[in-house]
C-alpha cells in the first residue's frame, strides 16, 4: 500500500517488455513496424545530439522478437550511431548513459563485431568497446554474453 513508483526508463523499458510479452495481439510485424519507426528517427538525429541518437536506438530493443531482421534493423540503427561520431565525443556520451544503456551497448557491440557484414566498422567498434569496458567494467562483457535475451 505504501509503494512509490519512480518512472525511470528501466521500468518503462519493462513494462514495454512485458506487455509485449503478454499480448498476443502484439505481433512481430508490430514490433517490425516499431522498430522500423525508430531507426527512420534515429536517423534523423545523427546530425545533431548523437548521444540522443544512441539513447533513441539503444531504448527498448527488441530481446522479444523471433525475427533476425527484425533484429538486425535495429542493430544497424544503433551502429549507424556508433559510427557517425567522432572519437572525441565517445567517452561523453557514454557518460550519458544508464547502466541498462551501456548494458544493452555491450550486446550491440559484440553483436555488430559478430556480423562479417560490418567489417569495415570493427576499428570504430573496438574503441567504443574499450571506453566501454573503462566505465562499466568487466561486469557489462559478463552480463552481455550471459544474458538469455539476444539483441
Amino acid at each position: 500500500p505504501g509503494r512509490i513508483w519512480v518512472k525511470t526508463p528501466q521500468l518503462i523499458q519493462f513494462i514495454r517488455q512485458e506487455v509485449r510479452r503478454r499480448d498476443p495481439m502484439s505481433s512481430e510485424e508490430d514490433l517490425k513496424a516499431s522498430v522500423t519507426a525508430r531507426a527512420a528517427k534515429v536517423s534523423s538525429m545523427l546530425s545533431g545530439d548523437k548521444g540522443a541518437a544512441l539513447r533513441t536506438a539503444l531504448a527498448d530493443p527488441p530481446v522479444t522478437s523471433k525475427s533476425a531482421e527484425t533484429k538486425a534493423l535495429n542493430a544497424v540503427a544503433v551502429g549507424d550511431v556508433i559510427t557517425a561520431c567522432g572519437d572525441g565525443e565517445i567517452e561523453a556520451i557514454i557518460e550519458g548513459l544508464s547502466d541498462t544503456e551501456r548494458d544493452v551497448l555491450m550486446k550491440y557491440l559484440y553483436k555488430i563485431l559478430g556480423d562479417v557484414g560490418q567489417c569495415d566498422k570493427s576499428g570504430q567498434l573496438l574503441k567504443w568497446h574499450s571506453k566501454l569496458l573503462k566505465k562499466t567494467g568487466m561486469g557489462a562483457v559478463v552480463r552481455s554474453m550471459t544474458d538469455r535475451k539476444t539483441v
